[in-house]
Order: C-alpha cells, then sequence, then structure tokens
C-alpha cells in the first residue's frame, strides 16, 4: 500500500501510494469499507508466514534442502509477523469491539517486532532450522534487480504499530521467538501441510 520510500515505520494516516495492481487492490477494497460503514476495523500487516500456506519461511526451508547456495534480497526491509500472532491480535481487538461503549473504530498496523531484511530474516529461519539437522545452504545476499518478480516489492515496508499498542494493548512479538515455534513445529515432528 505505501511506495517504500519512507526510513522510518509507516503510521496508518500516512498517504498510501499502492505501486502495484495487489496493493492497489488492497486500498481499493479499504476504501470500500470505509465508504460504506462508519465502524471498521481494518488491520493491515506485512511479510506474513506461518507453518501453513505459502510464505517466505516455508519457501526458504524446502529450497534450503535443494539448493546449496541461496540467493536471498538484502535491500528490501520489513517486519516478519506470525501468521498465529495476527491471529490472536484480530481476537482481542474484536473482544474488546463487543463492548458496548468500543469507539476506537478504524484501521490499524499491526506487525512482529522486528525489522530485518529477507537475507537476515531467511538467516535466522535457517539458524532455527540447523537446530534440527536440516542442511544449511549458503545464503548469498543480492539486491532487488537481481531477482525480478512480476510485482513491485517496497524498499521499505515497515509498519508502526503504536496505534495499535495504545488502543489495545497489544505488543508486537519478538520475532526470534516466532520462527523458533514455527520452524519446531514444520521440523520438530508438528504438524505439516
Amino acid at each position: 500500500m505505501f511506495d517504500g520510500t519512507a526510513r522510518e515505520p509507516y503510521r496508518e494516516e500516512d498517504a498510501v501510494n499502492p505501486q502495484g495492481v495487489y496493493a492497489r487492490s488492497k486500498e481499493a477494497g479499504e476504501r470500500g469499507v470505509r465508504e460504506v460503514h462508519d465502524r471498521y476495523l481494518i488491520l493491515r500487516t506485512a511479510w506474513v508466514y506461518g507453518p501453513f500456506g505459502t510464505n517466505f519461511l516455508r519457501a526458504m526451508l524446502r529450497l534450503g534442502t535443494e539448493r546449496n547456495e541461496l540467493g536471498v534480497v538484502d535491500d528490501q526491509t520489513g517486519s516478519p509477523t506470525a501468521t498465529g500472532d495476527i491471529a490472536a491480535t484480530v481476537l482481542t481487538m474484536l473482544e474488546q469491539a463487543e463492548a458496548s461503549d468500543f469507539a476506537d473504530w478504524g484501521t490499524y498496523h499491526y506487525v512482529g517486532g522486528a525489522t530485518v531484511t529477507w537475507f537476515s530474516f531467511a538467516a535466522m529461519i535457517f539458524a532455527e532450522a540447523a537446530k534440527f539437522g536440516q542442511k544449511v545452504p549458503r545464503l548469498k545476499p543480492i539486491a532487488t534487480s537481481d531477482y525480478p518478480t512480476a510485482a513491485p516489492r517496497p524498499a521499505y515496508s515497515v509498519l508502526s504499530s503504536a496505534k495499535l499498542r495504545r488502543q489495545f494493548g497489544i505488543e508486537p512479538k519478538p520475532l526470534r521467538d516466532g520462527v523458533a515455534a514455527t520452524v519446531e513445529r514444520l521440523l520438530g515432528g508438528g504438524t505439516r501441510s
């Protein structure tokens, strides 16, 4: 939703500037909700990972078994966010919104508690995977220009969770804890999909 030119975390009040079709569709969806409803909760998040579905952490674990070397983008910065933490955040928000005196409707950001590059995120994933005996490839930092994608990716996509913390008392979770729990679930005998 944001163009990635900022150098400090984006706040909910910052102007959006979607750069691709996907980002424009998200912005249109938000706008539609705001036009139709006075009371709404929109939760923005980023760099989502977890034990299910398609995501960066699962892709790294898979590629790590297939390759001896991985080039990983090191000039895009964000805050990886665990799916379980997002779910818990949504439940907390909904529980509070059910109160008859609730008035804190609006748009909120929730992301994990660390700011990293894709490269440093990958290094953290493989440090955890090594504890379970998984082969660890050599990681090579690369530029975004060396890894072309169909959709443009912002260089900086860090969101501020400060408003959510103030209104709902929700603290971002430490990245290392989330990565460790997810890798353990996937490689330590937990549920695989």
